[in-house]
């Protein structure tokens, strides 16, 4: 024992030290006076430190992991609302909300992830961001994702559905989380008795609810025309970055590209030129015309 006293490094016998007292200060030592060196039960009380100081990092990952500070949400509810909602979020993924669904997200993505809540049906096209995954929470699952497009259906707490249109996702089961699936595009994922089950989803008409009547509220026009141009045949184009900025609401339904152009023109006072195939939004000069 004393040649194990003699040779323990000077450093360590420092930090042991100071650890000792700090234990000692918080009523954590036995009442026997321990020192180092001087019987087993010193060497016992390290392992017990060690356990201590192990068991303290573990609770402080569990609060990082699952108490997250609360962060201020913002909210879009469609109630009976029968038009999809379009919403583009700040890192320039698109939202299509169903009607009677509630869709939360920060009005800032600050974190190492993009964490969002879903009650209802929305179709997602997330962009692809790998440093900082999207995860979208349900009632009863978890959604990780990194970059692609894919439908949600919840049904308040009792059965969920998500198919994949590109991309692949991860599922997993909130209240069984060891319970995981991964989903890639042609695929679809549902709860069935708190599992999860996978199948083949028909391509035919996939997704195709969310453009049918498009609602876009208090929208820069550069996002309502990205919106547009992915999912119609039309190849709008701004032709500076201000006439972007003009900011809309406006409800699209079984229009013509050539209608769009008018609705957008006549609400924002733009003129539009055809150049090249491309349909080009400016600002109307003094004196000149809109078309």
């Amino acid at each position: 024992m004393k040649e194990i006293k003699d040779n323990i490094p000077i450093h360590t016998r420092v930090a042991w030290d100071k650890l000792y007292a700090r234990l000692k200060a918080e009523d954590l030592v036995p009442l026997q006076d321990v020192k180092p060196g001087n019987s087993l039960a010193y060497y016992g009380l390290r392992i017990a430190a060690v356990g201590f100081i192990l068991l303290g990092i573990g609770f402080a990952i569990y609060l990082n992991l699952y108490h997250r500070p609360e962060v201020a949400m913002l909210k879009l509810n469609t109630s009976n609302e029968t038009a999809t909602l379009i919403k583009t979020l700040g890192d320039g993924s698109v939202i299509y909300l169903a009607e009677n669904s509630i869709f939360s997200f920060p009005a800032e993505f600050k974190s190492g992830s993009r964490n969002v809540e879903l009650k209802g049906e929305a179709f997602f096209d997330i962009a692809r961001n790998p440093s900082k995954p999207f995860i979208i929470e349900t009632d009863e699952v978890l959604i990780l994702v990194l970059g692609t497009a894919f439908n949600v259906k919840t049904k308040n707490g009792n059965g969920f559905e998500l198919f994949v249109d590109r991309g692949k996702v991860k599922v997993t089961m909130k209240k069984h989380p060891s319970h995981s699936e991964i989903v890639v595009a042609g695929e679809m994922i549902s709860t069935v008795d708190n599992s999860l089950v996978k199948s083949k989803h028909p391509a035919e008409g996939a997704g195709s609810w969310y453009t049918r009547r498009m609602h876009f509220k208090d929208e820069t026009l550069s996002d309502i025309i990205t919106v547009l141009n992915r999912n119609f045949n039309t190849n709008f184009v701004l032709a500076d970055e201000e006439t972007g900025k003009h900011k809309l609401t406006v409800t699209f339904q079984n229009e013509t590209a050539v209608t769009m152009t008018e609705l957008i023109c006549v609400a924002l006072n733009l003129k539009s030129q055809t150049i090249n195939g491309s349909v080009v939004f400016s600002e109307i000069k003094k004196g000149a015309k809109r078309y």
